[in-house]
């Protein structure tokens, strides 16, 4: 959760201006993150439960819940990208084409693992946990793009 809204947050630092375009993609993917509690409690509650059957359902669940969280920001990068009047006048054009894979190797990670959890329990969860490790990786590739931009006189990133 804590590394959605450090991407969130970083990623609308780079906007000049907000569109209602901006808007519509911004709640639908704050829609998103919040589903993401019930599939952590309902893995939470299975593991104690031990049942196979319930551990696949609820992995499963994660991963949907993940793949759509991915996706959103996935549509929100494929916006921007093409509205690049949007963003502040210090980033670079090519930032976008820096980071807008992350969101659809994600994307990918979950969709291998619910493919994989059908099969496989344990294989699932490790996929599920890489997806989950992989933001943080992708946060970090982020972060390091938006050090090469340069702070705004007047940005809350200057001060």
């Amino acid at each position: 959760m804590g590394t959605l809204w450090l991407f969130h947050h970083d990623y609308f630092s780079l906007l000049g201006r907000i569109d209602r375009g901006v808007n519509l993609l911004n709640l639908l993917l704050l829609f998103s993150v919040t589903l993401i509690d019930y599939p952590m409690s309902l893995v939470a509650a299975t593991l104690t439960s031990g049942n196979r059957a319930d551990l696949r359902t609820a992995f499963i669940i994660y991963d949907l819940v993940a793949l759509f969280i991915s996706a959103t920001f996935y549509l929100m990068y494929l916006y921007l990208q093409h509205h690049r009047e949007l963003k502040r006048t210090q980033v670079k054009t090519d930032f976008f084409e820096a980071i807008k894979l992350d969101p659809l190797r994600s994307v990918s990670i979950y969709t291998l693992a619910i493919i994989t959890t059908f099969w496989s329990l344990w294989l699932g969860a490790i996929l599920l946990a890489s997806g989950i490790i992989f933001h943080f990786f992708a946060y970090l590739h982020l972060s390091r793009q938006l050090a090469l931009v340069p702070a705004e006189e007047n940005s809350p990133q200057h001060k």
